[in-house]
Formats: C-alpha cells, sequence, structure tokens
C-alpha cells in the first residue's frame, strides 16, 4: 500500500479500478451464466465493438493481460518462419520479455523511429529478401498506439503504412493499450482510426483505461477466419468467467464513457506540461499528445521524488523519467508534484 500523501504517476496499473468498471463488474456478479465466452455479455460486448468500429464481420476475443493479447493477436496471423517489424520502443519489444519470441516464434526486427512512431522510409528498406528460403518472411508491421512516447500516429501516417504493407503483402497489427487517449487526441471515431484506416489486428486495452483486467483482441482481416478460436485457448487466455472481462468492455463503450475517461488523463498531461514550463530543474523532451509526459530530470532530483511520488526512470542514460496518469489522478496530484519540484529546485 502507497504511504499517505504519496502521488503515483507511475503508470495506470497502479490505479484501482474505475467505479463504473466496479459496478459491471458486480452486476454480472448476479447468477450464474454459460462459461467461455458463451454467455449473454460476450456476445453483447462483442456485438458493441463491432458497431463502434464499424466492422460487421470482424471476429472479437477477450483476454486476461496485454501481453496474452498481443501474442494471441500476433500468432493467429503468423507462421514461425515469418518476421515481424516493430520499433526498439515498441511494448512488446522492451516490455513483454521474451514472450513474443518464445509464443509467437517470429524474428523480430526493429525500425528506426522519431518520438516513437515507425519512420515510413526507414520500414520500407527494414522490409527485404519476401521469397528467400534463407531469410524469415515478412509478414506483420507491428505499431503501439499511441506509442511508449505517449506520441500518436495520425490517421494519414496509419493510411501510409498501412499501403507499405499491402504493397509487400504484409498485415498490420496495433498494440492499443491506450487506445482510446490516441482517439480523444485524434479527435475521431474508432472507426475512422482502425477500420477505414485499414487496421488488421488490433489490440485494445481495458486494463490501463480503468477495467480491473481485461482486453480486447479484434480481426478485421480474414486471414484465418474462424480459427482464432482455437489459438485463443492455445494461448491460454481464454477465460471460463469471460462475462467479468466482457461487462466491463460494454460499460466501457456504452454512452462513450471511454471518451471521457480519456479525456480527463490526455488533459491532465497538457496541464502538467503548462505548468511544468516554469520549473527550470527539469524539461519536457517528447511531445505530449496523450496522458504521458517525459521529462529530463537528474538522478538526484529523481532519488528526492521518489520520497513522495512513484514514476519511473525511462531512460536513465538520457536522464529521461516517464509520468503517467490515470483517470483517478487530479490537478491537485499535479499541484502537489511541482511544488516539491520547486521546493527541491530551491535546496
Amino acid at each position: 500500500m502507497s504511504q499517505p500523501g504519496t502521488i503515483n504517476f507511475a503508470s495506470e496499473n497502479y490505479a484501482g479500478v474505475q467505479p463504473d468498471m466496479m459496478l459491471a463488474l458486480m452486476q454480472a456478479n448476479t447468477g450464474h451464466a454459460r462459461s467461455y465466452g458463451n454467455d449473454e455479455y460476450t456476445r453483447e460486448a462483442a456485438n458493441l465493438i463491432r458497431e463502434r468500429f464499424g466492422a460487421a464481420d470482424a471476429e472479437v476475443f477477450f483476454t486476461f493481460n496485454g501481453t496474452g493479447a498481443n501474442n494471441f493477436g500476433l500468432a493467429s496471423i503468423t507462421a514461425r518462419y515469418h518476421s515481424i517489424f516493430c520499433t526498439d520502443v515498441a511494448h512488446m519489444y522492451v516490455d513483454e520479455s521474451t514472450a513474443p519470441e518464445s509464443f509467437v516464434g517470429c524474428r523480430i526486427f526493429v525500425v528506426p523511429h522519431e518520438s516513437g512512431k515507425i519512420i515510413p522510409g526507414e520500414l520500407k528498406n527494414a522490409i527485404k529478401r519476401a521469397g528467400d528460403i534463407h531469410h524469415p518472411q515478412p509478414k506483420v508491421v507491428s505499431i503501439t498506439q499511441p506509442t511508449e512516447y505517449g506520441t500518436v500516429y495520425t490517421i494519414g501516417e496509419l493510411k501510409e503504412i498501412k499501403a507499405i504493407c499491402t504493397q509487400h503483402n504484409m498485415l498490420l497489427h496495433v498494440d492499443g493499450a491506450r487506445y482510446f487517449n490516441a482517439a480523444v487526441h485524434l479527435g475521431a471515431t474508432l472507426k475512422e482510426m482502425t477500420t477505414d484506416a485499414g487496421i488488421d489486428v488490433l489490440t485494445l486495452g481495458g486494463t490501463k483505461a480503468g477495467m480491473m483486467f481485461g482486453e480486447s483482441v479484434i480481426f478485421f482481416c480474414k486471414e484465418a477466419a474462424g480459427g482464432y478460436k482455437y489459438n485463443l485457448k492455445r494461448s491460454m487466455q481464454l477465460a471460463s468467467k469471460n462475462r467479468f472481462i466482457a461487462a466491463q468492455f460494454t460499460a466501457m463503450l456504452k454512452n462513450d464513457l471511454w471518451k471521457d475517461l480519456a479525456a480527463h488523463t490526455n488533459r491532465l498531461a497538457k496541464e502538467f506540461e503548462r505548468r511544468i514550463a516554469g520549473v527550470s530543474s527539469v524539461k519536457v523532451v517528447q511531445p505530449v499528445e496523450t496522458n504521458a509526459v517525459f521529462l529530463k530530470m537528474s538522478p538526484a532530483l529523481h532519488e528526492k521524488m521518489q520520497q513522495h511520488a512513484h514514476f519511473y526512470y525511462w531512460n536513465e542514460l538520457k536522464e529521461e523519467v516517464r509520468l503517467v496518469f490515470s483517470f483517478d489522478n487530479t490537478i491537485e496530484d499535479i499541484e502537489n508534484f511541482i511544488n516539491l519540484l520547486k521546493l527541491y529546485e530551491d535546496v
């Protein structure tokens, strides 16, 4: 348990369960329901996702966690002789241990990026040797939206990457742990930034948006239509009591709750950026577009701040720290954090 007065900007995973999500869990916790996703809660959530994303034929599944969701999604559209392209700051590359290599079994190639976003020209240069039996065959480009730096691919940028995929007979996978934050930043509908942009597979995050647990994997492509469910079981992500994941997604999507929650956390990040401008001991080092702020901060200052606040060093060599804003963070948290910075600045 955090000490009283501790400010948590480390991760949305530190936060509790958003009240609407908890209510959805309580309401689903009544009586019996069929298991393994054969229940009305799951059907309702899957149909709502199809409606919101404008994809009537999409196949929708629910998983326990983000790593499992990415592994399930990627393994369902690849063979072990394929390769996957991503940046060297993609979540699947830096924060999922060896899970992708172990479970998916593909070679992963990293592509240069700018503020976390794949550079299209570099991607084109990286895709090579298709048809060469001695080389892994290019199959998937995986992007993180928003990126690990909190930056957002525009719809135009998504379409540009999709065009490269199409040219090379590849698929586009999106790791969307904070997808709702990206949509709010773009002012776009979920359909515009996914179905209309040509995304093939989307991992739609729930946990970081305020759920107790749970993600959704949406297949827009028909690479293995009808067979994805078997890989869900193989990946150990098939929940026996799936209604408790699904019910939260229904609550998130109904009445656009996702939009309110993402707008709140995005606003906190922008407000933090505005207020931190007058503090000389730190500097914002990445564009602030969603609910994350990256600062250059000395190790000494970081150590002092850890007495009062939880937040991570992202890149120690660059003295770069990351602050992430959750649904339950407030303006008061920001004020208290900045006051502490100013206090130590004067010491």
